[in-house]
C-alpha cells in the first residue's frame, strides 16, 4: 500500500512538469508562485552605476563611453582658463616677463610689484635654465632675480630658498642682491647696479 501511494505522488509530480526541448512548462499553481517573485531590489541602480544598458534585442551591453577631447582641444579648453598677458611667457603654472630697462634691484622689485608680480625666484636647475634662456632671448646677459640677503638668503616672494646655484658669492655686507648670469650660475652684487630684471606672476593673478 505504501508503495502504491509513493508511485502516485511521483506520477503526479511528473505530470505536473513536462519538459520540452528548449522550454520548461510549469503547472498552473507553480507558475503563479514563480511569477509572484519580485525582482531583486537595487538591480537598476547597479546597472546604472556600471554603465550597463539594454539594447533593442533586450541584451545587456556596456554603455558607450563619452567622447574624449583630443590633446589639442584639451589645451584649447585649458588656455581659456589660463593665458598670460601680452608680452609675458608661460612657464609651469606662472607667467614671466623679461624687463630690459636697467634698474636698481629695489626699483626692479617695485616695478614688478606695480605689474602685480614679484622678482623671480628659482627652485631647481630647470627654473634657472628657463630664466637664462628668457634673458638671452631678450638680448641680455645679466638680470636681477628676487634673491635678497636679510638675516640669511631669501626670495622676496616668500618661497623657500631651497636651491643654490652660485657661480660666485661675494661678501654680504656690501653685495646683498642676487642677479642671474646667462653663462654661469647666479651671484650677489651691489643692489644699486642698473640691470634688467625678471618678473613673475602666479596663475591666479595672470
Amino acid at each position: 500500500m505504501k508503495a502504491v501511494l509513493f508511485l502516485t505522488v511521483v506520477l503526479s509530480g511528473v505530470l505536473a512538469v513536462t519538459a520540452v526541448p528548449g522550454q520548461i512548462h510549469f503547472s498552473h499553481g507553480f507558475r503563479n508562485s514563480f511569477e509572484a517573485v519580485e525582482p531583486v531590489q537595487g538591480t537598476q541602480e547597479l546597472l546604472q552605476e556600471n554603465h550597463v544598458v539594454e539594447n533593442e534585442a533586450g541584451v545587456l551591453v556596456p554603455e558607450e563611453e563619452p567622447e574624449m577631447l583630443s590633446a589639442g582641444e584639451a589645451l584649447s579648453v585649458e588656455g581659456r582658463f589660463f593665458a598670460c598677458p601680452a608680452g609675458w611667457i608661460r612657464y609651469k603654472s606662472s607667467c614671466y616677463l623679461y624687463v630690459s630697462a636697467g634698474r636698481s634691484w629695489t626699483s626692479a622689485a617695485a616695478n614688478c610689484n606695480s605689474l602685480g608680480a614679484t622678482l623671480a625666484s628659482v627652485h631647481d636647475l630647470f627654473d634657472y635654465s628657463f630664466l637664462q634662456q628668457l634673458t638671452s632671448r631678450g638680448g641680455g646677459t645679466l638680470a636681477w632675480m628676487g634673491g635678497l640677503y636679510f638675516q640669511g638668503w631669501r626670495w622676496v616672494d616668500q618661497s623657500p630658498f631651497n636651491y643654490n646655484f652660485w657661480s660666485a658669492q661675494h661678501t654680504v655686507s656690501r653685495y646683498q642682491c642676487i642677479h642671474l648670469n646667462t653663462r654661469v650660475g647666479w651671484s650677489n652684487n651691489n643692489c644699486g647696479n642698473g640691470w634688467p630684471s625678471i618678473c613673475v606672476k602666479n596663475t591666479d593673478t595672470c
